[in-house]
């Protein structure tokens, strides 16, 4: 066969080496993206038994670490208030996002934060968001 193959010519390989039908083929090479190694290899896994639930579990498992890595990092993060690098106020990321959810739920203290936001733009007030790069999530089950 040459170097360009057809959709055709790789669900012949796919067939031909696992003994399956033209559907079966196809869709394997659908997810695989057209990438016929990809292909042979997951059918390979799924008929090992080593398929999709283990797939999925690694998928799962590696949301999950992000999941928990971002959790930590807003844990550990601040929001301060500045004017002239003089902290006026500083609280913790998930302190400041409640508070300010807090305030946008009801419409007259939405109207009034409008307002003392654009007057703390106009006076060079500064809205800082820091990370403490000293608790990185550690990677361990159940531990940020």
């Amino acid at each position: 066969m040459s170097e360009s193959w057809t959709e055709l010519d790789k669900i012949d390989v796919i067939r031909e080496r696992m003994g399956i039908g033209y559907e079966e083929a196809r869709t394997a090479l659908n997810l695989a993206q057209g990438d016929l190694l990809k292909a042979l290899d997951d059918l390979e896994r799924v008929r090992n038994g080593l398929g999709q639930e283990k797939h999925f579990e690694e998928c799962g498992k590696g949301i999950l670490d992000s999941l928990k890595s971002t959790v930590s990092n807003i844990n550990h993060s601040t929001i301060s208030l500045k004017r002239h690098d003089n902290t006026i106020i500083s609280l913790s990321a998930p302190l400041g996002l409640a508070l300010a959810y807090t305030i946008w739920r009801k419409p007259s203290l939405r109207l009034l934060a409008l307002v003392g936001a654009v007057g703390a733009a106009l006076n060079h007030f500064e809205l800082e968001v820091a990370s403490k790069a000293e608790y990185p999530y550690d990677g361990e089950a159940g531990e940020f």
